[in-house]
């Protein structure tokens, strides 16, 4: 198992030779065995084995390198706003963000700012987030941010950014003030591991080519309205 050390705002974890993360039902578990993480829809398979029958599909989990840390942040209180704000002010290819619940100004700035200084930025909201008044698709499409609503499945409950080509922030949190200040949540942010970030790379533009381009004004039909405060 990875030493935990407590760093400014969050807890880090380095790895020795090989650990396994893995999301369950919006729950990050680091165990030093293989592991098979199913939801109803999806299983990550830790061992790099064949998918049981029972289950529809099947990633196998990249193992991390030698330099790969993950910082680990719990709201409230952990500052996970300004960590996010301050990963995207890094990057310098591409920033994939994929969310559930998008009401975070501070993050939605940071963003903008990285679009118009070049880095390519992409956007991908559950079509609640299209039809909420004064929605951060609005300002997305203002600014000139691609975005993407959704419309495929009936809740796109990812909550997810990959940033370059070796960093991976995920976890339970949305992006959201009340995700950050007020809930309890988890967001944990993997460096250095190109292997993962790559296949969240890849879960992002699969949701990509099956959304939609967002339009002001555009009407879902059947869209929830979410339940999380901004």
């Amino acid at each position: 198992m990875p030493m935990l050390r407590r760093t400014p705002g969050a807890q880090r974890a380095r790895p020795t030779v090989l650990w396994h993360a893995l999301i369950a039902s919006g729950t990050l578990f680091l165990t030093s065995t293989p592991v098979v993480a199913r939801s109803p829809t999806r299983s990550i398979d830790a061992a790099a084995a064949s998918a049981p029958a029972a289950t529809t599909t099947a990633v196998p989990f990249p193992p991390p390198s030698a330099q790969a840390t993950v910082d680990v942040f719990f709201s409230p209180g952990a500052g996970t706003d300004e960590a996010i704000v301050d990963l995207v002010g890094t990057a310098r290819t591409r920033v994939w963000i994929a969310g559930y619940y998008f009401t975070s100004s501070s993050v939605a700035r940071a963003l903008d700012r990285a679009f118009r200084r070049g880095v390519d930025v992409r956007v991908v909201l559950d079509r609640s987030q299209a039809t909420r008044a004064s929605s951060t698709a609005t300002y997305f499409h203002d600014q000139g941010v691609p975005l993407w609503i959704d419309t495929r499945h009936p809740v796109m409950h990812h909550k997810f950014v990959v940033v370059d080509d070796g960093t991976v922030g995920f976890g339970s949190m949305n992006f959201t003030r009340a995700g950050a200040q007020h809930n309890a949540e988890n967001f944990n942010l993997f460096r250095h591991w190109t292997a993962l970030a790559s296949t969240y790379a890849r879960e992002f533009e699969r949701l990509r080519r099956k959304a939609v381009r967002y339009v002001p004004g555009m009407i879902l039909e059947n869209h929830t309205t979410g339940d999380e405060p901004p």
